[in-house]
């Protein structure tokens, strides 16, 4: 059994840094990026995992287990692409991690197994709206979005890029019956300038609706820089 990870200047994507989104901002943390995806966002920042142009590394959980233990901490992030269309190889790999607490980033269409479910402590739920360029019937599956929010260790950002959106969020999450608690709006940007244009918009509509803002701080940071 084989994991097809991201590779970055010739390496598995396996790197420390902070939590950039979501609830958990600013926590230090090991990434793993995972190739594959189930969807083909048209402004996704790291289209690399998943498009082709880059022949993924194939690694055994045993190979990735040891790449995870040489970078400090005990908190995983586990990314894409879309991680869950690699579900039975991932949970070889996290029996391989325990102690470890582990969040997942997901797009919310692919409902995790029994086995992935009791071991993920957080997903990072991010459903794909219109401006994604996805057929909505692909990319928008309520049924899989209220079973992640019953679990309660679901959280739920969502891109937006104007007011619309927002607007339509807000519908689409009470179609599939969300906590709007665990709701997160994050500004569309893949780089500083955009982010800091887009940022005072996205707060503004987070004000006027009721909702949690969620930055984006490995870019506010790094700005478009990879692997950090």
């Amino acid at each position: 059994m084989m994991l097809k990870l991201a590779r970055l200047n010739g390496q598995a994507e396996i790197f420390h840094s902070i939590q950039g989104e979501g609830i958990s901002q600013g926590i230090p943390c090991v990434f793993m990026r995972l190739s594959g995806c189930n969807l083909a966002c048209t402004w996704c920042d790291t289209s690399y995992s998943w498009d082709g142009t880059i022949t993924p590394l194939s690694l055994t959980p045993e190979e990735t287990a040891k790449l995870i233990f040489r970078h400090p901490g005990r908190r995983l992030v586990i990314t894409g692409g879309e991680p869950l269309v690699q579900q039975k190889a991932l949970a070889a790999l996290l029996a391989l991690l325990p102690g470890y607490m582990v969040e997942m980033e997901t797009n919310g269409t692919i409902m995790p197994d029994g086995e992935l479910m009791n071991r993920v402590d957080q997903f990072n739920v991010s459903p794909k709206l219109l401006h994604a360029g996805n057929e909505p019937s692909r990319s928008w599956k309520p049924a899989v979005l209220h079973s992640l929010a019953v679990t309660g260790k679901a959280w739920f950002k969502f891109v937006a890029s104007c007011e619309q959106d927002v607007i339509q969020i807000i519908q689409l999450t009470e179609e599939a019956a969300l906590p709007p608690e665990r709701i997160l709006i994050m500004p569309l940007a893949a780089d500083k300038t955009t982010l800091d244009i887009m940022r005072p918009q996205a707060v503004a509509w987070c004000l006027r609706y009721g909702l949690r803002y969620c930055d984006r701080l490995h870019i506010a940071v790094w700005d478009n820089k990879k692997g950090v």
